[in-house]
This record gives structure tokens, sequence and C-alpha cells, in this order.
């Protein structure tokens, strides 16, 4: 594992971040660990203590992060201190199993031409019984797909067109991921709108990706939909600010495409704009429409917006994009199952750092 770094970004959640570093510390390697912390100063205080009390962990601490800093920029500047040939992120509040990390590193390692790996995911949530007992509730996320195309542009079209899961996560080549990151924010792209995208699909363009058939990660969902709501494209249409930022994307994009492949920038801006043409043309859940209507003539206080936002979301634009059906992944996680062993660990770390089990 001393190949990989682990990257963990937090921002003022140190039950999550106790989570997570209690769970790489009862596995018996020594991991590489960059915290990436904007949190409050108080919870930084916090994480400080938390840090202390692991032991079988190497990490190095990176406090100077303000509590504003948006969180891909900090993503960009965290990646350059990682010193291994291979990191990951993983957010404080979800899961990366190590055996998914040495996996997709094994995968690297023996196949040049793919850039980045990782393998299937599950959301998983709590939820109290009619015993107040804590219930672990799973189910599978995202789609299982490898994008293995031999052509940058097939790559590029195709994850932008179909595009449901960020490469963020997965185990990518270091170096390649400063590079990504670094033209992301050259790009000067917002953040909110573009700043996970672009670093998704300018990794594509530049190798493969390989999703292997091994329990890869787990995220959080409850603490997501606590975060709140994360703007769209088309809020960005909706603010008028759309087709300059569009732009800088594009413009990123068909640089790099053009490099990679037999294109010239005109005919790499023309693949740029057909697949998001493809990616936008989804339809839109009418009831989505109607809600943010309602929002906006109501006027509520920006913290009950926020919540109602973050509930529709959660519950209707998931369901607008009709994804690609891919295999059924995780139709049985029993104590004879592969995955069972990676799963039954979260689950038990999950269950044991719960706000009432700790109370």
């Amino acid at each position: 594992m001393i190949s990989c770094s682990i990257i963990v970004p937090t921002y003022n959640r140190p039950l999550c971040l106790k989570r997570i570093l209690s769970y790489y510390n009862d596995y018996e390697n020594t991991y590489n660990i960059i915290i990436a912390d904007s949190s409050s100063d108080e919870d930084k205080e916090l994480n400080k203590n938390i840090i202390a009390s692991v032991s079988n962990l190497a990490i190095q601490y990176l406090d100077h992060y303000s509590i504003e800093i948006n969180p891909h920029h900090k993503m960009a500047d965290a990646v350059n201190y990682a010193k291994t040939k291979y990191c990951v992120f993983c957010a404080d509040d979800d899961f990366v199993t190590p055996n998914g990390i040495k996996q997709s590193v094994d995968f690297l390692e023996k196949n040049p031409d793919f850039i980045v790996a990782h393998g299937c995911y599950i959301g998983f949530r709590l939820e109290s019984d009619k015993r107040k007992k804590q219930q672990f509730h799973w189910k599978s996320a995202y789609s299982h797909e490898s994008i293995t195309f031999s052509e940058a542009e097939s790559r590029l079209s195709h994850h932008l067109s179909n595009y449901s899961q960020p490469t963020v996560y997965a185990v990518h080549r270091t170096e390649l991921l400063k590079m990504v990151y670094e033209e992301t924010l050259k790009a000067g792209v917002d953040p909110l709108f573009f700043g996970e995208r672009l670093p998704s699909i300018l990794t594509l363009i530049y190798g493969k990706m390989k999703c292997l058939d091994v329990f890869y990660a787990a995220r959080d969902e409850e603490a997501t939909s606590l975060s709140g709501y994360w703007p769209t494209l088309r809020d960005a249409i909706k603010a008028g600010i759309y087709d300059e930022e569009y732009a800088k994307f594009r413009g990123c994009l068909s640089i790099h495409l053009s490099k990679q492949s037999q294109l010239d920038i005109k005919e790499a801006r023309k693949v740029v704009d057909k697949a998001m043409y493809r990616y936008m043309s989804y339809p839109v859940n009418p009831l989505i429409i109607k809600m943010e209507a309602i929002l906006g003539y109501l006027r509520l206080p920006a913290w009950i917006d926020k919540n109602i936002r973050a509930l529709y979301r959660a519950l209707f634009l998931r369901k607008q994009r009709k994804q690609k059906p891919g295999p059924l992944i995780f139709p049985d996680i029993s104590p004879s199952s592969k995955y069972y062993d990676d799963f039954n660990s979260i689950r038990l770390h999950v269950l044991a750092h719960s706000k009432i089990n700790l109370e």
C-alpha cells in the first residue's frame, strides 16, 4: 500500500474522520494518508487529537486550508502532496476498501494503457427500527462499467454523454492526476458546476478506465443529503452563466483531446459539443421543474430552501437519467459472498461510530 496514498478531504466532521481513520487503522498495513482539513479552528483541534490517537497510520496533516475554500480547489492542492506512484481520494464520510485499492493498483501496474481503476460501490445509511436500534441499510450505487475504447475521442464522448459517475474516487496514476487538477484550475471553471466534471472527463482523454469486480467503496448517503443542495447545470443556465462556464470547460477538453488524437481543435470542439448535447438532452422529471418554480416563488429562509432542495434531489433527480443497464451488482452479500468481509467491516465501523451508539 506504500505505492498508493489515500487523500482524505475533511470539513467539520470529526466523527466521520475518526470513523474512517479507525477503519484503516484496524488493518495491518501502514497506510500513507494525507488529510486535507478545511474545518473550523475548533474542529481542527478535535481532528488533531483524533489523528494523535491512531498508531498504525502514516499521516500527513494539512491544516492550512480556510473554511471558505471550495472542496474541489482543496483537492487540487492536496494531490500535490502525494509522493507515491498512485493515489486515491476518500471523502471523510465514505469508505474505500483496502482490498479495492490493492486490486486497482495491481491492475494498473499490469495495464499501462489504463489510467484509472476502481470497482463496485454501495450507498448506505442508518435507520432506527421500532426498538430504536440502528440498522444498516444499503443499495448498489453507480453503473458497473469499464471504458476501454482505444481512441481518446470515443472515451470522452461515452463518458460525457452518459455522465453519472465521477472518476474522482478511483485509484489514479498520481502524476496524471496532478496534471488533470492543474489544468482544471488553469481553465478557471466554476467549481460548483464543472469542478467535478472537468477532471473526471479530462482523465479519460489520457487513458482507459477499469471497473473491477471487487467491493471498492461505500458512500454515506445520509451525510451527503445533510450537506444540502448542490447546484446543477440547469441552475447555471437559469443564472445566466452557463455559456461562459461551458466555453471554459469545452476549451480545456478540446485542447487536450486534440493533443491525444488526430483531431484539430475545431474537430475536438465538435466532439465535446455533441457529447454535451446528448448529456443535456436527457429528460428532466417535471416534478423537479415544478418544485423549483414553487421554491423560487416562496423565497423561504435559506436553511429551509436548502433542506427541501436536498430532499427532492435525493427523491427525483437520480431518476431523471436513463442509465445504460449493467450487470446486477451485489445481488447478495451473505457470509458466503466474496464481498462479505469488506462489506461487514464497513457495516460494523458505521454502527460502532453512529451518534446513538457513541452516546
